[in-house]
């Protein structure tokens, strides 16, 4: 069991393979940032040494109330779904403003909590460590709004990974206020050459799965997707002259 909750923590970002819709129409969401959601995740075919995992969010129908997440019972999931095994993962908050592009299963009610199926996953191990990439089949864009604080972890060969969401699991201090510090933080372990940063947007940053995503994780159950800087995205916007009349 710890073994697979280990992986959970490691691919929660991949929650949004799928996301739920606000709108059949537009398939997004918006307002997100600093919300609130939950996950359950269940094996229905393992296929060792691969595993196959359903992957269930609250994104887009509510927030996980305390009361509702704590009252899951997991082995009535587990009968409810079919599946081998049936485990939690979360309360987690966004990062991002918006997700663009996605799509969702009708909702359904486990053990008492309303959650979509929102994707199925395969990995190729139960346990692999923090920093470790993950490739995900993906279209989805993911949104940060002008004004809002990018924080993303840089390796030793220059690669980029952007925080999307993060959890008090493991440091009840942690909100997102105080994030700028993160990298300052015990629980990081921060591989050797690996750095943090933090930049204040001055305009919306679209970071945009072209099909796959490669995400990992940090120390503290961080979730991150690899990007690059849009070309030109810090060359200044220039201002339009007005016509004098």
């Amino acid at each position: 069991m710890k073994r697979f909750l280990a992986i959970l923590v490691a691919i929660t970002v991949v929650i949004a393979l799928v996301p739920a819709a606000s709108s059949a129409k537009t398939g997004s969401l918006y307002k997100l940032y600093n919300k609130r959601y939950c996950e359950i995740f269940t094996v229905t075919a393992p296929n060792p040494p691969s595993f196959t995992v359903d992957v269930y969010n609250t994104i887009g129908l509510n927030d996980c109330p305390a009361d509702k997440w704590n009252a899951v019972d997991f082995n009535e999931v587990k009968a409810q779904t079919g599946s081998l095994l049936s485990v939690p993962n979360g309360p987690r908050r966004w990062l991002i403003d918006a997700i663009v592009g996605g799509k969702a299963g009708t909702p359904v009610t486990l053990s008492g909590l309303e959650v979509r199926h929102v994707g199925v996953l395969t990995v190729p191990s139960l346990s692999p460590p923090p920093y470790t990439e993950l490739k995900i089949a993906r279209t989805t864009t993911w949104v940060y709004n002008k004004g809002r604080k990018v924080h993303w972890i840089v390796s030793p060969e220059g690669k980029k990974y952007a925080l999307q969401a993060y959890t008090t699991n493991t440091d009840k201090t942690l909100r997102a206020k105080n994030l700028d510090d993160l990298g300052e933080n015990p629980g990081m372990a921060l591989p050797d050459g690996w750095k943090y940063r933090t930049i204040k947007l001055k305009k919306q940053l679209r970071l945009k799965a072209p099909g796959i995503a490669t995400i990992t994780r940090d120390g503290l159950g961080g979730t991150y997707q690899k990007f690059k800087w849009p070309k030109n995205f810090f060359k200044p916007v220039k201002k339009s002259k007005k016509t004098r009349h």
